[in-house]
């Protein structure tokens, strides 16, 4: 009797001690994946259009969240939607969605690295996307003044190429 007793004790324990990690390396390695995935990155965005080119300062995007570029050019608005399929440490996979005045010119998925201009050629319009997990916030021009918009005429322009009204 006193082997049935030990016997149904080992086979309680038995299952409790095989979801303990054998060893340290597991762990670490468990670790290392957790620490590959970055949050959040920061992503700045360029459309040449005729030979004009939009520049946008950019912002912190999570990995959950979608940015949207919206840039006025030849009287029209030109929305840039951009959201993340895939996080790594030094490689982005993006989904672009590209539309003008609400209409959906295409969708493309886009391969970036870290810090690296990735570009998409489509008719007239060329897109230069950076991805940088390292970034920072565009300080190297005023608030007001980090779009560039080639017909501004260096006034302030904080709507990403919408035409300022002028008093």
């Amino acid at each position: 009797m006193r082997r049935f007793g030990l016997l149904l004790a080992l086979s309680v324990l038995a299952p409790a001690v095989a979801l303990i990690p054998s060893t340290s390396v597991e762990a670490a390695e468990a670790v290392a994946a957790a620490e590959a995935e970055v949050p959040a990155a920061y992503v700045k965005l360029t459309l040449t259009r005729n030979g004009n080119s939009y520049q946008h300062p950019g912002f912190l995007m999570a990995a959950d969240e979608e940015g949207v570029f919206v840039i006025n050019c030849d009287g029209k608005d030109h929305e840039i939607a951009v959201s993340f399929v895939s996080m790594g440490e030094t490689h982005f996979t993006l989904s672009v969605d590209y539309a003008i005045n609400g209409r959906t010119q295409w969708v493309e998925e886009l391969r970036a690295e870290a810090g690296e201009d990735a570009e998409l050629t489509h008719g007239r319009s060329v897109l230069a996307i950076n991805v940088d997990p390292q970034g920072s916030e565009d300080t190297s021009r005023d608030e007001g003044n980090q779009i560039d918009d080639p017909d501004s005429d260096g006034e302030d322009d904080p709507l990403g190429g919408l035409p300022l009204r002028k008093k």
